[in-house]
């Protein structure tokens, strides 16, 4: 039997004659991690935001944790979503950190973890606070429960972000270029918590320009250029086997750099 927690089968999008996304297939099975690389434009981050339900996607189909997100096609031909019921447990099973982290600026770094399992999932707020505490202990933020987001570096913000995203058990953790935002010094805290993830069998698709951590960190690579997957597979075989020109040619820039 198939055992992916993601699969995803010829998705398109596109935004007026812009084809965004033209035909994308992959899939991804418990544990794993996929990293997706390309060059600005290619549709990597409009892919995250259709599987996210951030964006509605044209055609094609969407498997999350077994759960169907689209069920046919319309009068026009586009596709036709699960109820909203369905759409609600597959949004609960996600979860998205962005690469601007999100926060919210008028609570402190223990609210933003905590107002989501309160009002979304019910969970008791004593729970929900002792949850907090324990993903921030774990993000290295011991001490920053009263902080808020403007008195945090972007690399400590950006661990809350991956707080709060923990906070709601996903099964799939998506993170969309998590460290495009920092300089170059606090990238390395953010890489080295999502790695300890990785090591914890967290299931994760990373769109990410850090090739070395893409290649590192990941089970499965996907190389996009122009909305479709030019290559994909192992790292070992993105990285050192594939003879794909367009692809050796990405990965040539970020060799001399």
């Amino acid at each position: 039997m198939d055992n992916a927690i993601l699969k995803v089968e010829h998705l398109k999008k596109s935004f007026g004659d812009n084809h965004v996304l033209k035909d994308i297939s992959f899939d991804l099975n418990e544990g794993e991690v996929l990293s997706i690389i390309g060059p600005s434009g290619s549709g990597k981050s409009t892919l995250l935001r259709c599987i996210t339900q951030l964006e509605t996607l044209d055609a094609g189909k969407v498997c999350v944790n077994g759960k169907d997100m689209v069920v046919g096609t319309d009068k026009k031909g586009l596709a036709k979503y699960a109820p909203a019921s369905v759409l609600r447990e597959i949004r609960l099973s996600t979860g998205l950190v962005f690469q601007n982290f999100n926060l919210f600026p008028h609570l402190t770094v223990l609210q933003n973890l905590c107002l989501a399992p309160v009002r979304v999932l019910g969970d008791d707020r004593k729970d929900a606070r002792a949850m907090g505490r324990f993903l921030l202990k774990r993000m290295g933020l011991e001490g920053k429960e009263k902080a808020y987001p403007c008195e945090l570096s972007g690399g400590q913000q950006q661990r809350v972000s991956i707080a709060r995203a923990l906070a709601m058990n996903p099964k799939i953790l998506f993170f969309d270029e998590p460290t495009s935002a920092l300089d170059p010094e606090l990238t390395g805290e953010v890489l080295k918590i999502i790695k300890g993830l990785a090591e914890d069998r967290m299931t994760m698709v990373i769109v990410t320009h850090e090739m070395a951590f893409a290649r590192d960190v990941a089970n499965k690579v996907v190389f996009m250029d122009k909305g479709v997957i030019v290559e994909q597979g192992t790292p070992d075989f993105v990285f050192n086997q594939s003879d794909n020109e367009r692809l050796n040619a990405f990965l040539s820039r970020f060799a001399k750099g």
